[in-house]
């Protein structure tokens, strides 16, 4: 039996945590900004997004078994074109990481630690992303395993101790904005949560025990972290308010701020942080995990793990320059990252599968 096979319960986990990873602090604002009140609505055509693109990823890895997207890559474009490809996806995932980190730091110093260095919080993050990625994506699986009940417990907490502090009428009026915004706003939602999934959880998919099994677990993490996703906005909207949702830099930690039951549990902003944190941690291992297994594959490195430090570093230095401000990230995420993260998550995807279905043809001909 492999040592590296991951089970159906620890992909649906990953899937989860990676899938609201990043969204559940950023999203709220930015929808709200265009949706206004409405801006519970394009989560549910985000999740039909995501199931789609689940289908179409599945439907990739049923084609190739035991194949991991770059050795896929190698067999639709040919050795030097996919290693090309290969060598383009870890650098865009190095890029990502980068990012991920950015986040985290910022966080850290504007709400939480103020008056910490942003270069230490970069440091010591990235370090215990190194460790993981050293220790191997089994044991990171299984560690998410531990933390996930712990996860679905504080969430749970928080959105009971957030219901005294709902107004309903900050929903109101119900579906006054037009169809494009729905769509603009879905767009955005799926490529922070599912389009990159193509890339990252493509490295791992062909150790699920079952491919069939996998493509059951892979459903069930878009559709739950997709309401996960959908509570944190709606919750955002009743207590806060359309405008002063958009307004937030973190509406979900805005929201936990807001928590006072009996004036004795209060202040739970803390389970927000937590809860933001570890699933990013896991993410960002993805990105990473990504980026040393392409390099890897490129360059014919027998063990990956040689590759942690110094890409680890790399992506340590990256992250302070990655967003010279916030302006320019919020700039960047909007013109940018969207049909950076469509093409990498519809694009590519669908080119494999349109090549591999030529290939096929020609050589029935």
């Amino acid at each position: 039996m492999r040592t590296d096979q991951i089970s159906p319960r620890q992909f649906m986990i990953i899937v989860i945590l990676y899938a609201f990873g990043t969204a559940i602090l950023v999203i709220p604002a930015s929808v709200a900004a265009d949706m206004k009140q409405d801006a519970w609505m394009p989560q549910w055509l985000s999740i039909a997004m995501g199931v789609v693109l689940v289908w179409l990823y599945v439907f990739i890895s049923k084609k190739f078994p035991q194949c991991s997207i770059f050795e896929i890559n190698d067999k639709v474009f040919g050795k030097w074109l996919g290693k090309f490809i290969t060598l383009s996806l870890a650098l865009v995932a190095l890029i990502l990481s980068s990012q991920v980190v950015f986040y985290v730091g910022h966080f850290m110093i504007t709400q939480i630690m103020p008056e910490t260095p942003i270069q230490s919080i970069h440091i010591i993050f990235m370090l215990t992303v190194i460790f993981g990625a050293k220790l191997g994506m089994v044991v990171m699986l299984r560690t998410a395993e531990i933390f996930f009940p712990w996860i679905v417990l504080l969430f749970i907490l928080f959105m009971v101790t957030s219901i005294p502090n709902m107004e309903l009428n900050n929903l109101l009026p119900i579906g006054e904005t037009n169809t494009l915004p729905v769509i603009r706003s879905a767009i955005r939602i799926t490529s922070y949560s599912y389009m990159s999934l193509f890339i990252t959880i493509g490295t791992i998919i062909h150790q699920v025990t079952s491919i069939q099994k996998a493509k059951k677990a892979y459903l069930i993490g878009i559709i739950i972290s997709g309401i996960i996703l959908l509570l944190i906005i709606v919750s955002s909207i009743l207590v806060l308010g359309a405008g002063n949702t958009a307004m937030q830099v973190y509406p979900s930690y805005a929201l936990a701020q807001r928590i006072n039951i009996g004036n004795f549990l209060q202040r739970i902003e803390v389970i927000v942080a937590f809860l933001w944190l570890v699933s990013i941690y896991f993410k960002l291992s993805m990105f990473f995990y990504t980026t040393i297994k392409g390099i890897a594959h490129v360059f014919h490195f027998r063990d990956y793990k040689i590759l942690c430090f110094p890409f680890g570093l790399i992506i340590t230095v990256l992250s302070l320059v990655v967003y010279p401000n916030t302006a320019y990230g919020d700039k960047w995420d909007t013109l940018t990252f969207i049909p950076l993260a469509l093409l990498i998550g519809v694009v590519y995807p669908l080119l494999i599968v349109l090549i591999s279905w030529m290939r096929k043809s020609s050589i029935r001909v």
